[in-house]
């Protein structure tokens, strides 16, 4: 089992991915999206009670540690990583109006960090 730690930023969105790519149909039993649904919900509460700013400062500022991941989980997460990383990637190149090359860069530096745990390399 790995560790991993996350911004909040980059936890909500992985998961809300995860839970937009399920579609409402149950994800598989060793998902990411059961495992870390309880921390996923009551996050996402914590942060509609926030004003802007303050949700602004705890999704950019805030982290978030997952102590323990198993090699599927992992690699669940490099999936969504690099799927961001190609969406934002197609933005950029396509001039859309929501391309944002520092997040592009936050997603790359996120899966170098994860491929770097994945291959024991941490």
């Amino acid at each position: 089992m790995k560790k991993l730690e996350f911004s909040v930023h980059e936890f909500m969105t992985i998961m809300g991915t995860l839970d937009e790519e399920a579609g409402g149909r149950p994800a598989p039993e060793d998902s990411v999206l059961n495992a870390w649904r309880e921390q996923y919900v009551t996050l996402d509460k914590r942060l509609e009670s926030l004003d802007m700013m303050e949700r602004a400062d705890m999704l950019f500022d805030g982290k978030l540690t997952i102590n323990a991941i198993s090699d599927a989980q992992l690699n669940e997460v490099l999936g969504v990583v690099r799927e961001h990383i190609q969406m934002h990637e197609r933005l950029i190149t396509e001039e859309d109006l929501d391309a944002d090359p520092e997040e592009l860069e936050t997603w790359q530096d996120k899966l170098a960090e994860l491929e770097a745990i994945s291959s024991g390399d941490f």
